[in-house]
């Protein structure tokens, strides 16, 4: 990879999206923000979502029985969120899983 292949184009912007995200995920990932990496959490999000969709294995993770959620706005990357949409019509998995299963895989390799 080039290094200049770290910066993004204007063809792929962020754009909002509010969705439930786990709170034991979104917890890890703020600590990350804050301690590990120089990035805030919706720029560590969209590398998670990129290596997920780089995999091109879209999985369905469900929800731990006595996990809590909250509705959150989120900035993610254009393209990912398009190929996120093309995961849920293919698979029939929604978006907010395809996200959160992203986000879970992501913190598993680490």
């Amino acid at each position: 990879m080039e290094i200049r292949d770290k910066l993004y184009k204007h063809s792929n912007p962020i754009v909002t999206k509010t969705i439930n995200i786990d709170d034991s995920i979104y917890n890890k990932f703020k600590e990350l923000s804050e301690k590990v990496y120089d990035a805030t959490i919706s720029e560590i999000m969209n590398i998670a979502i990129e290596e997920y969709i780089k995999r091109n294995k879209p999985n369905f993770y469900g929800k731990k029985e006595n996990e809590t959620v909250t509705y959150r706005a989120v900035r993610l990357r254009k393209l990912n969120v398009d190929k996120l949409d093309e995961y849920s019509k293919k698979t029939g998995i929604s978006f907010t899983r395809l996200v959160n299963g992203a986000l879970k895989e992501f913190l598993f390799n680490q």
